[in-house]
């Protein structure tokens, strides 16, 4: 519920939002917990990442939820990728996204994406997550790790302009594309919710047979949410 001022309508100040006027990300973005970072320059991901395991130890983003233990969890709503410039050789192109709370977790730090900005112009929140793009290396997943989700982003070269869309907490979603490598393609990728707990790591890492040469560049976006756990 929004913390602006009194609804005029409601009789009590004290009393309680039963029905919710808006849903989804704008009932969070009214609250003043939705918030995007971006990467304006361009982002270089590791050479000859080939493998699932090389994706998880050099991936191309790496966030970082910095409140205290007991604090605010990061909702991951979406991650936008648009190639800048293309690898060669053709190829899939394969995901996978890990959590780790190991504090030793990002051991060579990529480039910092923009400090996250709150889409609710009323509200002053600031978001404690640190993103990272570029090239990153982080330790291999052990003990204190998770892989949330991994599969397929594409079946064909990707080209210059194509925009890869991770939505996160949507399984149903139907992704459209055209199967032409000549042709800009914007792909849909559905993802199971992520939650990022408190001093936790979330690495998405990006491979492909053909990487072993070369590797894509990209430009970033992303959105979550920050606010209480269960709430």
């Amino acid at each position: 519920m929004s913390t602006g001022n009194a609804n005029p309508q409601i009789s009590l100040a004290t009393s309680t939002l039963v029905r919710p006027i808006f849903s989804g990300d704008y009932a969070a973005a009214d609250e003043g917990s939705f918030y995007t970072s971006f990467l304006a320059a361009t982002a270089n991901t590791a050479v000859a990442v080939t493998t699932q395991a090389l994706a998880s130890t050099s991936p191309v983003l790496v966030i970082f939820n910095g409140n205290a233990v007991g604090g605010y969890n990061l909702y991951m709503r979406y991650a936008k990728f648009r190639i800048t410039a293309a690898q060669t050789g053709l190829t899939t192109v394969e995901h996978v996204g890990v959590l780790n709370s190991s504090n030793v977790t990002h051991t060579t730090v990529g480039t910092a994406m923009s400090a996250p900005v709150n889409v609710n112009g009323g509200s002053n929140s600031l978001s404690k997550a640190l993103l990272y793009g570029g090239v990153n290396v982080t330790m291999t997943p052990g003990q204190l790790s998770r892989v949330v989700h991994s599969g397929p982003v594409v079946g064909i070269i990707p080209i210059v302009l194509d925009a890869w869309n991770f939505n996160y907490g949507d399984p149903g979603l139907t992704g459209q594309m055209q199967e032409a490598a000549t042709t800009t393609k914007i792909i849909s990728v559905a993802l199971p919710p992520v939650i990022i707990p408190p001093q936790t790591y979330y690495t998405l890492g990006l491979w492909g047979a053909s990487m072993a040469a070369t590797a894509a560049t990209y430009k970033m976006d992303v959105g979550f949410i920050e606010r209480p756990s269960g709430q």
